[in-house]
């Protein structure tokens, strides 16, 4: 995906754009987590001091569980503060996470996001909402796409509804022809985001007669679940079988789209050579 995260980050500690509306992320999942413990220990540490029969058993009670009382009330202002931040401005979309000293990595759905990315306004900039998905039961989080540019911010911590309103708020549209979702569902599987695709494709397909980059004879649908299909092949036999299955249909319903008997012919045994795969060990 050239365009997630393409161009010139602002440094770590820049200020936000003039007239940009910033919005807080919080890791509420971790917050919760600790403040969890917290409460657990605090309780844990009271009981075992009024057990207790000796000063010595209570000041030993009261140093061990207030250790790690205290390591979860850290754990839990870490989860509070450590907040991502994305500047919606009118002209660039800025999403950055604060206080992180990890080294850079690309983020994806599922991952915590570590890196600056900037995404400039191009002519004919178009946004839209991904929401959770979950296929084959594996989950993936809300995200934020420019459609047609194959680049996204992972939406974790952030509020979808206030993102959108404060991108609408700065004239960036989320109104675009669905059609243009052809080229993220491209430059995903070819990202090795399968899973992700599956979601362009359910959510702005379906586009039975696209062909994948550069294999005119097979369908970029077919293409999307039989990647998706070798990556079950050592996790999850039944859910590959399934993709596969999935991948026949789509790649024999492509053949329809042929213009000629012989492009119709090389795509049916496309399909052929994917249903293989069903019988495979």
């Amino acid at each position: 995906m050239q365009d997630q995260g393409y161009g010139r980050p602002p440094g770590a500690g820049a200020e936000p754009s003039a007239g940009a509306t910033v919005i807080r992320g919080r890791n509420t999942g971790a917050a919760v987590i600790f403040g969890c413990l917290t409460l657990l220990f605090i309780l844990v540490l009271t009981v075992s001091e009024g057990s207790q029969e000796t000063t010595g058993g209570r000041i030993a009670a009261a140093v061990f569980f207030g250790v790690f009382a205290l390591i979860s009330l850290a754990g839990l202002i870490a989860g509070l503060v450590r907040t991502s931040r994305m500047e919606i401005g009118r002209d660039v979309i800025v999403s950055r996470p604060l206080a992180s000293r990890r080294a850079p990595r690309r983020p994806s759905a599922s991952t915590p996001q570590t890196r600056v990315f900037t995404f400039p306004r191009h002519e004919g900039d178009t946004l839209r909402l991904l929401p959770k998905f979950t296929f084959y039961a594996r989950a993936r989080k809300p995200k934020l796409i420019f459609l047609g540019r194959g680049g996204f911010i992972p939406l974790n911590g952030y509020s979808p509804a206030r993102v959108q309103r404060a991108c609408e708020a700065h004239g960036w549209r989320f109104d675009g022809n669905p059609a243009l979702a052809v080229k993220d569902v491209q430059d995903w599987l070819h990202s090795g985001l399968s899973l992700d695709a599956v979601q362009l494709l359910t959510t702005f397909g379906p586009f039975p007669g696209a062909a994948a980059d550069n294999e005119p004879h097979t369908s970029l649908e077919a293409a999307v679940f039989e990647d998706l299909g070798d990556k079950f092949t050592g996790s999850g036999r039944s859910n590959a079988r399934d993709a596969y299955r999935r991948a026949a249909g789509l790649q024999r319903a492509f053949a329809g789209y042929a213009a000629t008997p012989d492009e119709a012919a090389a795509r049916v045994a496309e399909a052929v050579r994917i249903e293989g795969k069903l019988h495979q060990r």
